[in-house]
């Protein structure tokens, strides 16, 4: 069956930036650095720029195979998400739950958390056990657990907007909207912990779903009006406005208005990388070096905890933590070394059998996703 590309080398980089922010923000001591100490508080808004980053390319890739093939091979769609995500995912969890077993032997505790990352679970025993402290270095993905539960609607969903006209989709978003805040806003008055407004699949809904109504092109016309330079300037902007506001870290009515402004800035940064009219920022968003730390972004997510922990313990034995600038710069620059390394090995000894795979299932090639 002969196939079609399509491929976004603006979005490879803004995914490796996204993961950037989350690694600022989970360094150890980056929020001693003047200067960083808001990037590091805040560097969680990288998660919403992965989803709402992987809710677009979706949909524009879906509407190209709709278009093009007559309808959206399900079957396809989820055996290209498992050989993408599984391997890596799959033979960290192995590794980590070794060392373990090996090291500290099993506990009551594993039992749950094991069951959670097997099933793809995991954020929402986090929301209510907290973060995955049982597998080591494991906490984090319960993000690749969120993701998994996207993938397995969004095919649906993207094949019934296919066959709305624009309004429709639009009300249909707008209902979706809606129902998840009074949810959120059920959690808030219940007083509910942070963790669980978090991890649950309810929240981040508004990045999603503003990844989809500008990959289904919902507001191109208003947007069209607007050059890109104002689009990503008023993207950051609301994003600076959230770093005024009480942190996710503390629940309360402020998260009424955290999440949606953090999903409408960064769709409308999406928006804005996505026109190719910034001129030399997008001239830097094509770098080959930047595109390539993108496509190896979900090892880098992956890795990272892992790769900083080993080099906060070894910076030690050189570096005192005392030395208030010098430790947290030599960590977080060795870290990134170390975990795009890691992530580069990865890649090609893991990751890329599968992906050739994968490439028997696709129908509208993409080097994005």
């Amino acid at each position: 069956m002969p196939k079609s590309h399509l491929y976004f080398p603006e979005l490879d980089s803004l995914r490796f930036l996204a993961f950037l922010a989350v690694f600022i923000h989970h360094a150890p001591f980056a929020g001693f650095i003047e200067g960083w100490e808001t990037l590091h508080r805040y560097g969680w808004i990288g998660v919403d720029v992965f989803l709402c980053l992987s809710a677009y390319l979706f949909a524009k890739l879906l509407f190209a195979e709709h278009t093009q093939k007559g309808g959206i091979n399900v079957r396809y769609f989820y055996l290209r998400r498992l050989l993408r995500i599984w391997p890596l995912y799959f033979a960290f969890l192995a590794a980590m739950l070794t060392y373990q077993i090996i090291a500290f032997g099993w506990n009551g505790g594993i039992s749950p958390r094991l069951l959670g990352s097997l099933t793809f679970t995991d954020n929402i025993f986090s929301a209510f056990l907290g973060y995955n402290a049982a597998i080591p270095y494991f906490a984090h993905l319960w993000t690749i657990s969120y993701e998994e539960q996207v993938y397995l609607f969004i095919p649906w969903i993207l094949a019934f907007f296919y066959r709305q006209e624009k309004r429709g989709a639009l009300l249909y978003i707008g209902i979706a909207a809606l129902i998840g805040s009074c949810l959120r806003a059920a959690l808030v008055y219940a007083e509910a912990d942070y963790l669980t407004v978090w991890t649950l699949p309810i929240t981040h809904f508004e990045s999603v779903l503003g990844g989809l109504v500008v990959g289904l092109g919902l507001f191109d016309k208003p947007l069209q009006k607007i050059p890109a330079w104002i689009q990503l300037a008023g993207g950051l902007v609301m994003l600076y406005f959230v770093t005024t506001l009480p942190n996710v870290t503390r629940l309360g009515w402020e998260s009424m208005l955290t999440y949606p402004l953090v999903g409408v800035g960064v769709s409308l940064v999406l928006s804005a990388v996505s026109t190719r009219r910034l001129g030399l920022v997008s001239n830097m968003m094509e770098s080959k070096s930047l595109g390539y730390l993108g496509k190896i972004s979900y090892g880098l997510y992956v890795y990272h905890i892992l790769a900083l922990e080993a080099v906060k313990k070894l910076t030690e034995i050189y570096i005192p933590p005392e030395r208030e600038l010098l430790f947290p710069l030599a960590v977080l620059a060795a870290g990134l070394v170390v975990t795009a390394a890691i992530s580069a090995l990865s890649y090609e000894a893991l990751e890329k059998p599968f992906q050739r795979m994968k490439a028997r299932f696709t129908l509208i090639e993409n080097r994005a996703t």
